[in-house]
């Protein structure tokens, strides 16, 4: 881009803490374009031990470091070598740190190409250094040394700067003046490109551009259409054919035959007995219309046996079917390889072609209103400067406008909320921008889709929004259906804290110092007096605000009061303990405490205020409305009218719910004691009533389908939670062999989780297996502290032995900290929650699976405390059901081939001293138990895990 000449810099250090952690290894190259003119490279000697993970992760020799100069041997020499010189890294500001953390000073600007290649390459799925230099092709062999980062990451900064003299006029204009407001030193490329792209103006033409050399006022427009247009044209809505032929069970069968469509599809290809079988279940189900609940074991393809007669049911008939799942992983697995694969093998065997779409909510898409009235105020804050500088550079190279493809960081998520498409302001079909909306786009997609790949909670969320949300349909299949309540009982809660209540105070009405005033009551007038006055219903509108404007002043001290007078409560209870986030069910005992009649008081002026600010608006909502229908031009307020009014009457009936008591709710309060935040939430009792009145009993076909759903033989379990009444059942065993790939031990001899010792011994009994088994372990918690603690306890143990230790909430992403099992199976995975379900691990990188401790729910969480008081027995007949299923998807974590061998060990004994102990292992496959001492374990760890690398070898 220039003849200026740079530095790039990369350290590597013993971890991330600085003032902490130390560097041992620095390097640096001054270069100008893609020419690296010089070269320094330094090993330094810490004050302290390397971490196996970092000697792991970058390959240094300690035995070359203990030889190594420290830091201030070497400091100078690295000053001098960098000089003045521009500074150029990538995530840079760590890197600066810690050599500030030496002594060093750092005056000339600084340029980030982190931050720079989330401008210039949206849609990356990483900017991680190795990950951006493999998709540029920039040869980067040896990944996490100085040296080599620090040459690969000038190749980057020099084609980052080629990329960005590819940007218009316009753009790099806009650019250029949005970066003024926050004064990022990148501002200086991209004036730099600016300035060298004009003075190129004439020789080389700019699409869009006038001749004249003007910039246009919205820049991004003309390459958005081009990107959103690039795709097929639109396609007209999904029609019944007529043709209502139930589909044929034995060429569902024929589809999975080795001469069959799979056969010939796929080299290698080997049926599997229990995925033909639930092929044909879910063709009867949708030739009978009925519901089916499906237990299909890890290793069925219980994906393709759903999807194949769906898809031919969907294509043969022109009918909708809509395919929910929980997790990411499994959304993005069905739709970007399933279904494309399913596509493919359709063409190729002459089957009718199928369209798929995947629908997300709808605040997932960008606004391109709302984006462009947020360009054009003058006070933004940074965070949504940064984020509207990315979306600048996004927006001509997307076709979905769905935030996953934007790399937000940290604060600039929130800045999301201000461009994305919400309810409140969305006027529909009546906005100027209608054509191009993403959103609009995806939903007229979906509607011309066969199947509609969607998850729980905007399922549910459509129920909410009593089918708004998504297209028509009358066939579904839910996959991870175990997941279900937790879904439905969370989409279908009411929050609500003080920030709420005041900014709906806000957006009625706020004054903001030096006779600035906003909000709708105030914009009201000025709308009135730009249309004549309104007539007849401008009077009643002027009215209604005079009569409302006491009440609003009213509220806020109301809202203030009620809340000092919760916080107060739940401070007080003798229950609520030190915990940092503080839940206290309102239960009618709590209710009956003197202290409360206080509040009771207190929130019916506060409802009563509700009401009067809601009838009012009521009115003006109609006025607006009889205007709108006359004249128009009055959509925006309209719609903000409708909303509030809205939120008055559901904040004023659903916290009426917490605070007065509902039968048919779970109530309580949250107190964040760190951030001084209290919430009111109400949740279902039961969202089986729910789901079997608006939703199953709508529609024609419902398949439920799960690798964990039932207990001891049957469903009735999850049936009664999710309200599915009469259906067809399949329970299909896994083709893996247990019995010979897997063995279950349970120690005898350990304390019990209540016990005294118990923590010590998990900390021990890890260390001894993982040091039996080389590591290639996967530990299971119920709780994250429990889970610290160990990580602490038996970090520097196993490092001793080369073993390292990786920690969920510490050590990265559960993705990143997966692949590092894969790529150093001499490790131990400490991890809980997300952990116990949805993690792959196939081959001998994971062999030992230890959980730790038998997933019972916290029995004082509200939900569960409400719930168990349904039943005569609790415990028997709910705690211990929904461990069970918990269990089961822990223990699928272990055996993910036909190859996978490995051991299973329960530190928990009470499935030997308990009555229930019986059930888990009831509803586990077939597999061999093992019980005997704790000592005995590694021994016999190490003769498995041998005998296995023995027969495989």
């Amino acid at each position: 881009m220039n003849n200026r000449i740079y530095v790039a810099i990369d350290v590597e250090t013993t971890g991330l803490q600085s003032g902490l952690d130390e560097i041992i290894e620095v390097a640096a190259v001054t270069f100008r374009g893609h020419e690296i003119l010089d070269r320094f490279e330094q090993l330094v000697r810490p004050r302290q031990a390397v971490p196996l993970k970092i000697t792991r992760l970058t390959g240094i020799d300690p035995a070359a470091l203990a030889q190594a100069p420290r830091f201030n041997e070497i400091g100078a020499d690295l000053a001098r070598f960098i000089g003045n010189r521009p500074i150029v890294g990538h995530s840079i500001g760590f890197d600066l740190t810690m050599l500030r953390a030496q002594g060093m000073q750092f005056n000339q600007p600084v340029y980030d190409t982190f931050e720079l290649a989330t401008l210039l390459l949206p849609q990356v799925s990483s900017y991680k250094l190795s990950a951006l230099a493999a998709h540029l092709g920039i040869p980067h062999p040896d990944a996490h040394r100085a040296l080599n980062d620090a040459e690969v990451t000038a190749q980057l900064f020099a084609r980052l700067s080629e990329r960005m003299l590819q940007l218009d006029l316009a753009t790099l204009s806009e650019m250029v003046r949005l970066m003024g407001k926050i004064g990022t030193p990148l501002r200086d490329l991209f004036e730099e490109a600016l300035r060298q792209k004009a003075r190129n103006a004439f020789r080389d033409p700019i699409l869009g551009q006038q001749s004249t050399g003007t910039i246009s006022a919205e820049p991004t427009l003309f390459a958005l259409s081009s990107a959103a247009d690039a795709g097929s044209p639109e396609l007209p809505p999904l029609r019944p054919t007529g043709d209502t032929r139930p589909l044929d069970l034995d060429q569902i069968a024929d589809f999975f035959s080795p001469e069959g469509v799979f056969g010939q599809a796929f080299p290698g290809y080997e049926p599997r007995p229990p995925q033909i079988e639930m092929a044909r279940a879910v063709a009867t189900a949708f030739n009978h219309s009925e519901p089916l609940i499906v237990e299909a074991g890890t290793g069925t393809g219980k994906s393709m046996a759903y999807l194949v007669p769906a898809t031919l049911y969907a294509a043969q008939r022109g009918e909708r079917v809509v395919i929910s799942t929980n997790t990411i992983n499994l959304q993005d697995q069905l739709y970007n390889k399933d279904i494309p694969d399913l596509q493919r093998i359709f063409a190729a065997a002459g089957l009718p072609p199928f369209r798929a779409a995947l629908l997300k909510g709808r605040s997932n898409y960008l606004c391109l209103k709302r984006y462009h009235e947020l360009r054009r105020l003058e006070n933004l804050t940074t965070e949504e400067v940064r984020a509207l500088l990315k979306i600048q550079l996004w927006l001509p190279t997307t076709t979905s406008g769905d935030r996953t493809e934007l790399p937000l960081v940290d604060r600039e998520q929130s800045a999301w909320n201000r461009v994305n498409v919400s309810v409140e302001t969305c006027t529909g079909a009546r906005c100027p921008h209608f054509r191009e909306c993403y959103f609009f786009r995806a939903r007229r997609v979906a509607e011309s889709a066969h199947l509609v790949v969607v998850n729980h909670a905007l399922l549910i969320a459509d129920l909410a929004a009593a089918s708004q949300v998504l297209p028509p349909y009358d066939h579904l299949v839910i996959d991870e259906a175990h997941n279900l309540e937790d879904v439905a009982t969370d989409q279908l809660s009411f929050n609500l804290d003080q920030a709420g209540l005041l900014k709906f105070l806000d957006d009625l009405f706020q004054t903001g110092g030096a006779q600035v005033v906003s909000g709708l009551l105030s914009e009201l007038p000025a709308v009135l007096s730009e249309i004549g006055g309104g007539g007849a219903a401008g009077e009643r509108i002027t009215a209604a605000i005079e009569r409302m404007r006491p009440s609003l002043i009213r509220a806020r001290t109301a809202v203030y009061e009620c809340f000092n007078l919760l916080t107060r409560f739940v401070q007080l209870d003798p229950e609520s303990g030190g915990q940092y986030d503080t839940r206290l069910r309102l239960t009618k005992g709590v209710r009956q405490r003197p202290e409360w009649q206080e509040i009771e008081l207190a929130w019916q002026n506060l409802n009563d205020i509700l009401a009067l600010i809601g009838n009012e608006l009521a009115v003006i909502e109609e006025q607006l409305r009889e205007l709108e229908e006359a004249a128009g031009g009055l959509d925006d307020l309209l719609l903000r009218t409708e909303v509030l009014r809205r939120f008055a009457t559901d904040a004023r009936v659903r916290s009426g719910h917490v605070i007065f008591g509902d039968d048919d709710s779970i109530c309580w309060l949250t107190y964040d004691r760190q951030r001084d935040v209290l919430t009111l939430t109400a949740a279902p009792l039961s969202v089986a009533e729910i789901l079997q009145s608006q939703l199953f009993a709508q529609k024609q076909t419902s398949i439920l389908a799960s690798a964990t759903l039932s207990i001891a033989g049957t469903f009735d379990f999850v049936k009664s939670r999710i309200g599915l009444e009469d259906c067809q059942e399949l329970m299909l065993d896994s083709p893996f062999d247990y019995a010979q790939q897997a063995l279950v031990y349970i120690p005898n001899d350990i304390p019990e989780p209540n016990q005294r010792g118990y923590q010590p011994m998990i900390e021990q009994a890890i260390i001894d297996l993982a040091i039996a088994s080389g590591g290639r372990m996967l530990a299971l918690f119920t709780a994250s502290n429990a889970l610290r603690q160990t990580y602490t306890a038996i970090q520097e143990v196993l490092e001793d032995h080369g073993i390292g230790v990786m920690a969920q909430g510490i050590d990265g992403s559960r993705k990143a900290l997966v692949d590092r099992l894969k790529e150093f199976p001499r490790s131990v995975l400490l991890g809980t929650n997300s952990f116990w379900e949805g993690v792959d691990v196939v081959g001998d990188a994971l062999s030992v699976l230890v959980i730790t401790k038998l997933p019972f729910a916290v029995p004082t969480d509200p939900i569960v405390a409400a719930r168990s008081e349904l039943f005569t027995d609790p415990f028997n007949e709910y705690s211990v059901p929904q461990s069970i299923l918990r269990f089961k998807q822990g223990f699928g974590r272990l055996i993910r081939s036909r190859e996978d061998r490995g051991i299973v060990v329960v530190l928990d004994r009470r499935l030997l001293t308990k009555k229930y102990g019986q059930q888990f292992l009831d509803s586990l496959p077939p597999t061999r138990v093992r019980t005997g001492t704790l000592a005995s374990l590694p021994g016999l760890v190490a003769r498995f895990l041998q005998k296995v690398n023995g027969s495989s070898g």
